[in-house]
């Protein structure tokens, strides 16, 4: 732009400026606001124009304000540029259609301009302006300046005297004006016209009014009674919004349109508030001031708008009263709770929604919880009575046991509850804790999340905003609004904390109560047989430890997952230190419980033999697995509780837990006292004759038993060796393998020792068994050799073996048959043991024989010599040395002086001839001691 197109432009401006408009080249004409007459009219409307209903003239348009320009001068634009560098600071092709706002953009770029920025100024006018050009500027900058000031100094100079005497000559004419009467006191020298003006003006308005009153009196009331009936239906049209706001109220009520109830309430007391002038701003006020001119708003309609407004204010006093009954609902959700407490807030209530509810929902879990538990607890009482078990019985409870032992890899899930009353009880039991729990779960989440927002002043600081602030986001500082927003209810908060301390308290107090966690130990009662631990009262009479051991497992899951579960809500610590504090008490209680019921049922576990061998390992009987599976159960359970490892976790999370180091002395020697008493019984199995547990299904086992005689104490005692021997080798070392690996101790002395008792039980059993053979085989030696009437000094040649010798063997073979018949693994121990006691017996006999003829010695020599190869498969080293020893006691007592020695080797060798020859006639009957050697290659042959 060239400085020869200045007026051009800015006569475009000017009449920019006049006209108010953007562009010379618009092509809709838009009113002016800022007219006087827009002003006016605007002013009057603003304040109510957000009132009025939706049926009134809503051509009212706003248009959109132009930023104002007075802060530019547009009619004379310099665009030189201070520095010299260019001769126009614009570009040349700046058209003539640019308009007002371009025009003001580029006048920020002006030296002169007001707004003017150095920076601005050369980052974009001199972005490209070389260093060397911006410092010849500089200078010719410089010196403009310079030449300007030195011109204000020349005119100041030059024109000093004509300053000087301007003011002397207007000091002299005010001195002259204030000697004379044109002062304040005489008016200026109007004083005395100006009241006879006065007296004149009143006589002539007294007399024009009193003929105006008689000529237009009528006609002035006419005209006021119009402008009031006017004035009024004026008021009604204005505000029906609020005339019709009970209806509208009611009507939402009734379709339980609440919120927009409350809307049109906050709406319509806004409005209430303005036509009242309860509102202290300063624009409240003013805009009250403009409506009362307008609308001629008189105490009359005030007191209708009174009216008005108490119908209101109890239709929403009906509605506070039914979101206050949705608020004491317990069964709502927690979001759906908080919309009511808002709603609540923005009717003004005068109760404060967020405690009503908090207490409500304290009142209702406190009262929920005790109902449950009570009802949980008829029905626990009602199943236990119908069980009719007052008294213990172990036949019951063994009977119970082997029951769950056969379900113990089953799923609880998947049992039949309604087969066992011990299961109905003890379901309800776990019932009765998850029902806690899960209320617990269910409603204390919300109460603390709810109090948490109370304490933290999240509902108080709503109110606050909503209760001073009209519609369309107008704040209103009123002294109610600032008193809601001081501050929280210390009182309250800690009431609040209190109550949630309870609901906690109250579930820890109803789950000690029913388990007595308050009991620190098992009570315990003196009997014949010593002291005897009593079973808590929630245990049921005869409940078996499988049953007790699996609900325990159970319930402690549950209650460590609830406390878990409350722990993520982030609880105040004295909370849920009672929580954690529950969690001790039942794990320490539960492990008592547990302890002593696998200790009661080891006691009684020999009932539930039933003589019935392993069907694949005949060797022993069924108990033994059943004892290996009751006792892994009860140990791995006993791990479970003591470690919280029936708490369901992230699989990816390590196994490894810490067990306190009581909990594994009390597991250590229940599992030691158990197998301990356990051994026991099979003592007592052995020699107390067989009584089944249920006689209904003893002829079911009678089938499954065979050949086996249960009354027999002889079988019993062999099958218990058996068992003995088998868990001596097997079970005992599998179940210490087992403890040590689950609670990381050493057992290696508590085996020792546990295997010295089983050496030692084996060693009674056998024994007595050994000694009642051994018994029956001494008489019918003692018998053949010392009573039968031989004299050993003078038979003759022997010609047989003696039948005493026939009938031992005989016995031995029956010994042989019996064991063969129960437990084969035992014939080579019995019969080898057996043979000691026969060789002794011969000795000592043998030894009482004073002197050997010829023909007894080659007798005494036959008939040992017969024993010794037909038992040679048995022969120990004891008694091969007590075989010797009879050689040489019948040698000592020979007197070989009677004899001739060739007679003596002759009678050697007819002995022998009849020794193979009654080893020959009796081999089908001593077959059972002879080892099948073909049978013994064939299965070798086949194994390679």
């Amino acid at each position: 732009m060239n400085r020869l197109d200045l007026p051009e432009y800015a006569e475009d401006a000017a009449i920019l400026r006049f006209y108010h408009l953007d562009s010379l080249d618009l092509d809709v004409w838009v009113d002016d606001e800022e007219s006087p007459d827009n002003n006016q009219e605007h002013e009057k409307e603003s304040s109510i124009q957000q009132f009025q209903h939706p049926e009134q003239d809503d051509s009212i348009n706003t248009a959109s304000i132009r930023p104002s320009e007075n802060d530019i001068d547009l009619q004379v634009i310099d665009d030189s540029d201070p520095l010299g560098v260019y001769s126009s600071i614009f570009p040349d092709d700046m058209s003539r259609n640019t308009n007002i706002t371009q025009l003001k953009e580029k006048t920020t770029m002006m030296i002169t301009n007001k707004k003017f920025q150095p920076r601005q100024f050369l980052l974009q006018v001199h972005k490209h302006t070389a260093y060397n050009d911006l410092v010849s500027g500089e200078e010719r900058l410089r010196r403009g300046v310079d030449q300007r000031a030195e011109a204000l100094k020349s005119l100041v100079h030059q024109n000093f005297d004509r300053f000087v005497s301007a003011k002397n000559t207007i000091d002299h004419v005010y001195e002259e004006m204030k000697s004379k009467q044109l002062n304040e006191q005489q008016k200026y020298g109007t004083i005395d016209i100006q009241r006879s003006l006065d007296v004149a003006f009143c006589w002539g308005k007294l007399a024009a009014n009193t003929r105006a009153e008689q000529i237009y009196g009528p006609v002035v009331e006419r005209r006021q009674r119009v402008d009031k009936v006017r004035s009024t239906l004026y008021i009604l049209q204005r505000y029906r919004f609020l005339f019709n706001l009970p209806s509208s109220l009611l009507e939402s009520i009734k379709q339980t349109k609440y919120e927009a109830a409350i809307r049109d309430y906050k709406k319509g007391k806004y409005l209430y508030q303005v036509l009242k002038g309860d509102l202290n701003s300063t624009d409240g006020s003013t805009g009250l001031s403009d409506m009362e001119k307008d609308t001629g708003i008189t105490d009359l309609h005030r007191k209708v708008f009174d009216k008005v407004w108490t119908e209101v204010s109890k239709i929403v006093i009906e509605l506070q009263n039914v979101l206050l009954r949705m608020l004491a609902d317990p069964w709502r959700s927690m979001d759906d709770q908080e919309k009511t407490i808002n709603f609540l807030f923005d009717l003004d209530t005068t109760e404060d929604p967020a405690w009503f509810y908090l207490d409500s929902q304290y009142q209702w879990i406190m009262g929920l919880m005790k109902e449950t538990y009570d009802t949980s607890v008829r029905k626990i009482n009602r199943l236990k009575s119908e069980d009719g078990d007052s008294e213990e019985s172990a036949t019951k409870r063994s009977l119970s046991l082997k029951k769950a032992i056969e379900q113990i890899q089953t799923k609880l899930a998947e049992l039949n509850i309604e087969s066992s009353t011990e299961l109905q009880i003890w379901q309800a039991i776990s019932d009765l804790v998850k029902s806690q729990s899960s209320l617990l779960l269910r409603c204390l989440p919300d109460f603390w999340r709810l109090s948490t927002a109370f304490i933290e002043g999240k509902f108080a600081n709503k109110a606050a905003a909503v209760s001073s602030s009209g519609p369309m986001g107008v704040v209103i500082d009123s002294p109610s609004s600032r008193r809601r927003r001081h501050g929280m209810d210390m009182g309250k908060v800690e009431q609040c904390q209190r109550m949630t301390r309870d609901i906690i308290g109250r579930y820890a107090s109803l789950i000690s109560e029913y388990f007595s966690l308050h009991e620190r130990h098992l009570q315990t009662k003196k009997t014949m047989d010593g002291d005897k631990y009593v079973m808590p009262a929630f245990v049921p009479i005869n409940a078996n430890s499988i049953y007790t051991c699996e609900y325990l497992t159970l319930i402690i899951g549950d209650l460590a997952n609830c406390v878990n579960n409350i722990n993520t809500i982030n609880l105040a610590g004295e909370a849920f230190s009672g929580l954690t504090d529950l969690m001790e008490k039942a794990r320490s209680k539960f492990i008592d419980v547990l302890c002593k019921c696998w200790e009661r049922d080891a006691k009684t576990f020999f009932m539930l033999e039933e003589w019935i061998l392993d069907a694949q390992s005949p060797q022993f009987t069924t108990l033994l697995k059943r004892y290996y599976d009751y006792h892994k159960f009860c140990a791995r359970s006993a791990y479970k509780i003591s470690s919280l490892a029936a708490v369901a976790s992230d699989i990816n999370e390590p196994e490894e837990r810490i067990i306190p180091q009581s909990y594994i002395e009390k597991v250590r020697g229940s599992f030691l006292e158990s197998t301990y008493t356990f051994l026991d019984g099979l003592v007592q199995l052995a020699f107390s004759d067989y009584k089944p547990l249920n006689e209904k299904d003893e002829l079911l086992l009678a089938k499954k038993r065979e050949k086996i005689d249960v009354h027999s104490m002889d079988v019993r005692i062999l099958l218990t060796v058996s068992n003995l021997d088998h868990m001596r080798s097997n079970v005992m070392r599998k179940l210490i393998d087992l403890f040590e690996d689950a609670y990381h101790v050493k057992m290696e002395e508590d085996l020792r020792t546990l295997i010295d008792v089983v050496d030692q039980l084996d060693e009674i059993l056998f024994g007595d068994y050994i000694k009642r053979k051994s018994q029956m085989i001494r008489d019918i030696i003692r018998q053949g050799i010392l009573m039968s009437g031989i004299d050993w000094s003078s038979i003759p040649k022997p010609q047989e073996v003696h039948p005493f010798v026939y009938e031992a063997l005989i016995t031995l073979v029956m010994v042989h048959s019996q064991i063969s018949s129960v437990t084969k693994q035992l014939v080579s121990r019995a019969l080898s043991k057996l043979l000691e006691t026969m060789a002794n017996d011969c000795l000592d006999s043998f030894r009482q024989v004073e002197r050997f003829g010829m023909g007894g010695m080659l007798q005494a020599t036959l008939e040992i010599e017969f024993m010794h190869q037909t038992l040679s498969q048995y022969v120990t080293p004891t008694a091969s040395d007590t075989l010797q020893s009879i050689y040489q006691t019948i040698e000592q007592a020979y007197d070989p002086q009677q004899q001739q020695s060739s007679n003596l080797q002759s009678e050697l060798s007819h002995v022998k001839e009849l020794l193979v020859f009654s080893r020959k006639s009796t081999v089908v009957q001593f077959l059972c001691f002879k080892q099948n050697k073909d049978r013994t290659k064939k299965s070798s042959a086949s194994a390679k």
